[in-house]
């Protein structure tokens, strides 16, 4: 065993009570410096390698087959090739500011490429399911030097997409392949090439990292055309691991599934590396990850198969299971706790897997300029419906009331909704463009989240709205401004606006509203086909298309948001509530930036009416009363 496991690194056996605020606060007594003494999250993954070598590190099955063959990679091979993919990247000319983009779903190959790429230059994980369009601006303003991507694979447009993408570029990067685990290798395959060099030694000269030290990019929103690239430090990766063990206790016989996407941070960090820094074994259980029906079709077998100890996910993927309980199989496994991917989930949901699992459901918020949690629900204490949990040690969260300029007018009081500004060693470095680090990263280190809350007397969060109109579709960030765009291409399009509406398996589901020029003569359907040819990104494609005669505005013409997301609310709810037998009224209203509230009126109700109302109700997430 590596003795810097525990003397530089993060891992141990032990961890402090997390049971409410006294807990932090009393974590919190020691400074969080005598608890981490390396800063460096590339070495702290390779201290996951060295912890037991002979250890199954990546466990790999054929889009979702559990049945058919099994790779594997020890702890062992995945340090080799992840030290060869490092001397290759610097063999190659690249230093260690560099750019090289990675622009794949997650293969063996992905796991050794974030590694060797923390270790040599500076990683941007990008969205593979972007369109050339995309992906060629993400690289131009991030000036990419080379670009790491999946191969022609049956299923996947990347390859096609990457080479169209840097096409347009004024200096094309160099181009290597991954390939998923059951194919062979296309040409230029990386861990092809990397088997040249050296896999027991860096062959460079390689500082060890500060807690300032830009590990790597990360892309807010990722279903945007014009998304902000946030630069992610050393120390908060470092911190992100401390933060994720201390939370939710991981040791190094924990046993985690990596069906989430690493272009994202909670993808990246807590469901992805921070598990190989923990010497955790980790199971890929298709290329296709949560999206392949096979897999989720197979999912509670996996738990028994692998002995699986911690999952989380989204609510699209905590939706499905949920209605998809296991029967025969055994999932004595998994540990009494789980993290969601997303703030307050729908409550139903949440007690149905605590139902099927006998584990607590531990709701989260987080972000990519925190890199990733800022609150979780305590694992030993009280998980609280519709709340996001508690601050994690160390972050700091206020609630202000803010002026027109962007300046702080007061501190919120308990309950008083306001807006969310998150500090602590998380925060991330900024912006890649420093010009809209403004209003964004304050000097005193906190970062203006945009999104809306409040804090109740026990310091649990409630996001109450998000005021920079974001729909969060199953944990995907979609900017409203793509379907607009996209909306606003047809000449008979006069305004458009998207907003999210409620969703039992999504949380939130995207739908345009639109008003047409005087005369014009399209219908919804067509209106869709159009935008669908002109969206990059699947998800972020509208559910529906309302044609309005006219759209209300404010007084200098911009859409009313919140009046269309009352209305997209009130008619999911209205069809929600048909099936009722007795007489009822619906009231919606908004509670500041996008949060609702609804009050169902229930006229001649029976207890059996009030029952099944409540049942309807509780399979969303927004806020209800029955009267």
């Amino acid at each position: 065993m590596n003795s810097n496991l525990f003397s530089s690194g993060v891992i141990k056996e032990h961890y402090d009570p997390f049971r409410n605020m006294a807990d932090v606060e009393a974590i919190e007594q020691i400074p969080l410096e005598e608890r981490v003494k390396r800063w460096d999250f590339a070495l702290n993954l390779l201290d996951g390698c060295r912890d037991d070598p002979n250890r199954i590190a990546l466990h790999i099955t054929h889009n979702g087959n559990i049945d058919g063959e099994v790779k594997t990679w020890t702890f062992a091979e995945l340090e080799r090739r992840s030290i060869q993919c490092a001397n290759l990247l610097r063999a190659s000319g690249l230093g260690a500011d560099d750019v090289v983009a990675v622009i794949t779903p997650t293969v063996p190959g992905l796991f050794a490429t974030m590694i060797g790429g923390l270790l040599a230059v500076r990683l941007f994980p990008i969205n593979w399911m972007l369109d050339a369009h995309a992906l060629s601006d993400l690289m131009q303003r991030a000036e990419v030097k080379l670009v790491i991507a999946l191969g022609p694979t049956p299923g996947f447009s990347i390859w096609e997409n990457v080479n169209a993408a840097i096409q347009g570029l004024e200096k094309p990067p160099q181009v290597l392949t991954l390939h998923e685990a059951f194919s062979p290798p296309a040409a230029h395959d990386l861990l092809t090439q990397a088997e040249k060099h050296a896999g027991d030694r860096l062959t460079f000269d390689r500082p060890t990292a500060n807690r300032n030290t830009v590990a790597c990019y990360v892309h807010s929103g990722g279903t945007t055309g014009h998304p902000k690239i946030v630069k992610i430090l050393h120390g908060g990766m470092v911190y992100r691991q401390w933060a994720a063990n201390n939370g939710l206790a991981f040791t190094r016989h924990d046993v985690v599934l990596s069906d989430t996407p690493l272009f994202h941070i909670g993808g990246l960090l807590v469901r992805g590396l921070v598990s190989t820094a923990n010497a955790n074994t980790a199971i890929i259980p298709s290329i296709f990850g949560a999206r392949d029906k096979t897999y989720m079709a197979n999912y509670w077998r996996y738990i028994e198969r692998f002995g699986i100890t911690q999952v989380s996910g989204v609510p699209t993927t905590l939706s499905v299971l949920a209605k998809n309980p296991p029967t025969t199989e055994n999932i004595s496994s998994l540990r009494p706790y789980f993290a969601t991917g997303s703030t307050a989930m729908a409550p139903a949901i949440q007690e149905r897997l605590t139902q099927i699992t006998g584990a607590q459901v531990m709701q989260s918020y987080g972000l990519t300029e925190n890199t990733s949690h800022v609150t979780l629900d305590p694992r030993d204490g009280e998980v609280r419906t519709r709340c996001s949990g508690i601050r994690v040690p160390y972050m700091k969260i206020r609630i202000v009331k803010m002026k027109e300029g962007g300046e702080i007018e007061r501190e919120c009081a308990v309950d008083e909704i306001g807006m969310l500004l998150v500090g602590g060693p998380g925060v991330a470095g900024g912006y890649l463009d420093a010009s809209q680090n403004k209003g964004a990263f304050l000097d005193n280190g906190f970062f203006v989240t945009g999104d809306l809350g409040s804090l109740d007397s026990d310091g649990y969060l409630r996001i109450s709205g998000r005021q920079k109109d974001l729909i969060i579709r199953g944990g995907h960030n979609i900017e409203p401004g793509l379907i607009e765009e996209a909306l606003m291409q047809s000449p008979s399009v006069a305004i458009a606006a998207a907003v999210g509406k409620p969703d039992t398996h999504a949380g939130e589901l995207p739908i345009a509203y639109v008003e047409l020029h005087p005369g014009a003569k399209i219908s919804a359907e067509e209106l869709l086909a159009f935008a669908t040819e002109r969206i990059p990104e699947r998800p972020a494609v509208p559910k529906e298309i309302v044609i309005l005669e006219k759209l209300p505005l404010t007084s200098v013409g911009k859409p009313m948001k919140h009046v269309l997301q009352m209305d997209a609310a009130k008619r999911e709810f209205e069809s929600a509530l048909k099936t009722l037998a007795c007489e009822w009224s619906l009231d919606i209203v908004n509670t500041g930036g996008s949060g609702l509230a609804m009050t169902v009126h229930l006229k001649n109700a029976s207890p059996t009416d009030r029952s099944d109302a409540e049942k309807i109700l509780s399979a969303y997430s927004t806020p209800y009363e029955i009267e």
